[in-house]
């Protein structure tokens, strides 16, 4: 099981960090975590087709891990793709591709129609997210869903078990009281870490997110053997391109496992037991 993080940043436009995006190989599947900005370039750059990829996991529905979503689902109609595209994703996700896809579209939709273009592809399968509990199971690949606490909306978490490995991908958010025992002993676990403490309690919505101590002391609860931090914001607001190194020694400090910090591409390959 190999996992690669296309998109190590999150609202802001930042250069060297796309938007929330991630994906896991386990032999021939091919399994999307979020679709944020400049995802579907990052896939091109892992030369992966987009029209290959047929499964799609959302975790939640702000902007910046959903924005690149239609490019996603009309490139791939465009490059004719051969199996049904599933998107799972939290309550709303339905109503929100049936907004996306064909509506704001419509001229496009009847111009490539009108040439004989085939509708297969163009409408995504939509598996909506309430409760928690498995929510795949195809070809020795489970993935199950937890919930995470972030601005009074459903964020899920997902755990993706395959070839004997475990990997635990967050959304955005804290922890509710099921997740530890939900991502117990993660061989990787990837979660979002926006910012320090002093950084959060100067913005708005920094009670939405998880600081490093406290991302350190749940994946020790865990039993995480790894961890990997992403949605790294405060790099973009601050400026200060060292603020990540530096949230990822707090946490190395005061956790025993791996600290992975993200950057866009890197690759953690787990093999299989």
């Amino acid at each position: 099981m190999r996992f690669t993080l296309l998109g190590s940043g999150a609202v802001r436009n930042n250069p060297r960090r796309a938007g929330p995006s991630q994906i896991v190989h386990v032999g021939e599947q091919r399994l999307l975590f979020d679709c944020g900005r400049g995802a579907c370039l990052r896939l091109a750059q892992e030369d992966e087709k987009v029209e290959e990829i047929d499964r799609l996991f959302l975790t939640h529905l702000h902007f910046d891990h959903i924005v690149d979503v239609p490019y996603f689902v009309f490139v791939g109609w465009n490059n004719s793709r051969q199996n049904q595209l599933r998107i799972t994703g939290p309550r709303g996700t339905a109503s929100f591709l049936e907004r996306l896809i064909r509506p704001p579209f419509e001229q496009d939709i009847a111009s490539r129609l009108g040439h004989g273009k085939s509708e297969f592809g163009l409408d995504p399968q939509v598996v909506e997210v309430g409760d928690r509990g498995l929510v795949y199971d195809e070809d020795g690949v489970r993935v199950s869903a937890a919930f995470t606490d972030h601005s009074d909306m459903p964020t899920i978490a997902y755990k993706v078990e395959a070839q004997g490995q475990r990997i635990v991908i967050s959304g955005d958010g804290l922890p509710q009281d099921d997740f530890v025992e939900f991502a117990r002993d993660a061989d990787l676990l990837v979660y979002e870490c926006s910012g320090t403490q002093e950084f959060l309690d100067q913005q708005p919505w920094g009670t939405w997110h998880i600081i490093p101590e406290a991302l350190a002391d749940l994946a020790t609860r865990c039993g995480a053997k790894r961890l990997m931090i992403k949605h790294l914001v405060i790099e973009d607001i601050t400026g200060d391109l060292t603020a990540v190194g530096r949230m990822g020694e707090t946490i190395q400090s005061r956790y025993d496992g791996e600290v992975f910090v993200g950057t866009d591409g890197l690759v953690v390959d787990l093999g299989s037991k």
